[in-house]
């Protein structure tokens, strides 16, 4: 299920914490944590770009990950948090092949093993504290598969920046936490191929969170986003989050506009990959809504059934034109997509979990070799195992 905080703060550690380790080096406590993971997956069509080389199914190593944290406090003023990884990145719409081949996610590829996480953490008082380095996106799904309730990252994934080197401010006033921070682009879901923006050269985010029962008495969790870059995206993102006991379920709403530079509309734009239209939109905007059934919470079973289900709207454009805005990937007007991932946990740092996802589009997105005839829906089922350390 989506975090109303992310999941960038802590990296890895928010999965692997009760079962991380910890080292004495040079009379410094410092955590070792990480993951590996194993999955088969099997497709009944793939992403247009795939139709010359489709592959129906596959057995992947999904994540190999290894990483050290030493947490920054008054008494200890500077931390860092660092990982090394391989990963896929299997989402609804197009395979880790079609993903990492075709520059869906950026201009780099996430299966070589190197730092995709590195930064220094300096807090200087209790509350306040500054990020610099290799950072996370605040909200929305991880990067690495085994920190999400499902196998496939879904539809708003690929609307959002994922990793990127920058500094990020935050601050912890009680009920409510803020963060400010900047960077210069060039990560994951900036740069590349059909990325909206590729030439970022300064990128803006900000938030908020907070529990609205701390101030009217009841209520869920909230979470307030802005990302703007110059000449590309900027992103306002509402995450909620409500635990009802057995059940968990989140709300993520995303709206995104483009700059200038950025518009398909625009015929001097020189910042969008995507053919120039003139009656392309600027804007498009999305919704999903994640249900967790616990069994595990409730002490019934080491079971979870996370269910996700997302709607996009991604904006209009020409007739014979497929693309719409073009800041999402799953052509214009109108996008469905519904995922399930039963899964069992027999220990609290193993998993293992089945899942089938579907997804509909209003534009025919998707082939294979056979025909090649484009089709407006895809279906794909995966099984994953996993273990944290």
């Amino acid at each position: 299920m989506r975090k109303v905080l992310g999941l960038a703060a802590a990296g890895l550690l928010a999965a692997g914490a009760a079962q991380a380790g910890t080292l004495t080096v040079a009379n410094s406590d410092i955590t070792l944590y990480g993951g590996v993971s194993a999955a088969y997956d099997w497709q009944s069509k793939d992403y247009f770009l795939g139709r010359t080389n489709f592959t129906k199914d596959r057995f992947r190593v999904s994540t190999f990950a290894v990483g050290l944290m030493k947490k920054a406090d008054p008494n200890s003023p500077i931390g860092f948090n660092a990982a090394f990884a391989s990963f896929q990145v299997p989402t609804v719409f197009a395979s880790p092949r079609i993903i990492n081949w075709g520059g869906l996610i950026g201009g780099v590829q996430t299966t070589t093993f190197q730092p995709w996480l590195a930064y220094v953490t300096i807090a200087p008082v209790e509350g306040f504290s500054i990020d610099a380095g290799l950072l996370w996106n605040k909200f929305g799904e991880a990067p690495l598969t085994i920190l999400n309730r499902h196998y496939t990252r879904g539809i708003l994934f690929t609307g959002h920046p994922v990793v990127y080197a920058g500094a990020r401010a935050n601050y912890d006033a009680g009920i409510v936490q803020v963060y400010a921070g900047y960077n210069q682009g060039g990560g994951l879901r900036q740069g590349g191929l059909f990325t909206t923006g590729y030439n970022i050269n300064d990128a803006f985010e900000a938030g908020l969170s907070f529990n609205l029962s701390d101030f009217v008495g009841f209520g869920s969790k909230v979470g307030l986003h802005t990302y703007n870059e110059s000449k590309g995206r900027n992103l306002y993102v509402l995450c909620t989050q409500v635990d009802v006991g057995i059940v968990k379920a989140g709300l993520e709403i995303d709206y995104t506009t483009l700059d200038d530079a950025a518009k398909r509309s625009n015929p001097t734009a020189t910042h969008n990959p995507l053919p120039p239209d003139a009656n392309a939109d600027d804007s498009a905007w999305g919704v999903a809504l994640n249900i967790d059934i616990d069994l595990l919470d409730a002490q019934i079973a080491n079971v979870t059934f996370p269910i996700r289900i997302e709607y996009v709207n991604n904006g209009d454009s020409s007739v014979n034109d497929i693309w719409g805005s073009g800041i999402y990937l799953t052509g214009k007007k109108s996008t469905w997509s519904f995922t399930i991932t039963p899964t069992w946990k027999p220990t609290k740092n193993t998993f293992a979990r089945v899942e089938y996802s579907y997804i509909t589009t209003d534009r025919n997105m998707f082939t294979d070799n056979k025909a090649n005839t484009p089709d407006d829906s895809r279906t794909t089922l995966a099984f994953e195992a996993g273990f944290l350390f």
